[in-house]
């Protein structure tokens, strides 16, 4: 097992996470009282958010993938007790929600991808809503982009939640998107 010293990768994640958490604390309130511009720094966007897909929001004209996560595609299927269950739309209602209670702050990482989507941490009135889509079961921890939300996941199989309900079965969102989209896109 590397340690975070020894990983400049892991190194950097946390330590824009740890400046995200410090930051957001003044500086994320403040764009919201000057009407959610962006213009002082374009890494957060912040205003009214829509849902595109499970684990994708749209803020203006910008859409932003939940960092750290991944929920069931659009086509995908879960199932429960032996039949066909809508996962993506459980998951994609469960973000409508916590999406949906007010104006949502992203704060953005790294470069857009080939179709000008951004990575983003979001959160809504206190809550970090990447974390609270891993914990109702309706996401996983995206290991390959950041272990932040393993512990979070653990609990909500532990406690069974969403996709971890011991009547589901299901395929990980990842594996779905190699074997049945062109370019493993999102």
């Amino acid at each position: 097992m590397s340690t975070i010293a020894s990983n400049p990768t892991m190194f950097r994640v946390i330590f824009l996470f740890i400046t995200f958490l410090c930051w957001s604390g003044s500086t994320v309130p403040l764009l919201a009282q000057q009407g959610g511009s962006t213009t002082q720094n374009p890494d957060i966007i912040s205003g009214l958010a829509s849902v595109i897909d499970s684990d994708i929001i749209r803020i203006g004209n910008q859409r932003v993938i939940l960092w750290g996560i991944d929920a069931p595609e659009r086509t995908q299927f879960c199932y429960r007790n032996g039949e066909e269950w809508g996962c993506q739309a459980a998951a994609f209602r469960t973000l409508e929600v916590l999406a949906g209670r007010g104006e949502v702050s992203c704060y953005l990482l790294g470069d857009p991808d080939p179709f000008n989507r951004r990575y983003g941490v979001c959160e809504s009135g206190g809550t970090n809503i990447n974390e609270e889509m891993v914990r109702s079961g309706m996401a996983l921890a995206f290991s390959e982009q950041t272990d932040e939300y393993e512990m979070i996941q653990l609990q909500a199989i532990t406690e069974g939640n969403g996709v971890w309900a011991l009547d589901v079965k299901f395929q990980p969102p990842w594996e779905f998107r190699r074997a049945n989209t062109p370019g493993g896109y999102r």
